[in-house]
């Protein structure tokens, strides 16, 4: 789902996900369209730009996996390279054993990736059972986004991916390398989920 989408743009996606659904006779209306436009809202208030989910089959077995996108302040210095370098090296120090990472040259610049997993104790109902363990692979990347004119403050986009099916790894990593390679950043306002580059002047012909 986009963050800081408006009212007239939150109806338009719920539509276009009915559509995408085979339900486009869905009706979409003001006490549907509202918790949604506020989800969205408080997505954008914390910093969300982005998040989804995805429910697939993969060799007969169904398959989830999430992804967030934030962006949030971070003042990294003169260098984006030195910052990606510095993060992907902290993160993998505080991760722990079974992390590991790089740093990769993006289209839009530098980008610290890491790579691992976390397992979880999720309960059953009946309390006599031992806890089912989860265990969840994970992708995060860090990206430092370039200073502009258009920016007062440095910032850095996270791009975070997991699943809990850590066998289906390789299924997703193409169309998370493809995600990653997307990136582009634009000046201009950002409206329901879409940039709208700044237009530059066109050049006056010569006297």
């Amino acid at each position: 789902m986009p963050a800081g989408m408006t009212a007239e743009g939150t109806a338009d996606y719920l539509r276009r996900e009915f559509d995408a659904r085979g339900a486009g006779g869905h009706p979409v209306d003001d006490e549907l369209v509202r918790p949604f436009h506020a989800l969205s809202g408080l997505l954008r208030a914390t910093g969300t730009l982005f998040t989804g989910s995805a429910l697939r089959v993969i060799s007969g077995e169904r398959s989830t996996a999430t992804l967030v996108v934030t962006a949030h302040r971070f003042a990294y210095g003169e260098s984006t390279r030195v910052a990606a370098e510095g993060a992907m090296h902290s993160l993998v120090a505080a991760k722990g054993k079974g992390w590991s990472g790089g740093v990769y040259d993006l289209p839009c610049g530098p980008a610290a990736v890491v790579t691992g997993g976390h397992s979880y104790d999720v309960p059953w109902q009946d309390n006599s059972r031992e806890p089912f363990v989860m265990r969840v692979a994970e992708l995060q990347a860090y990206v430092p986004v370039p200073t502009s004119p258009s920016l007062t403050d440095q910032y850095l986009l996270t791009v975070s991916f997991s699943t809990p099916q850590p066998a289906h790894w390789e299924a997703y990593m193409p169309s998370v390398v493809r995600l990653l390679r997307s990136i582009a950043f634009v000046a201009g306002p950002v409206v329901d989920g879409k940039a709208h580059p700044t237009r530059r002047p066109e050049p006056q012909p010569a006297d």
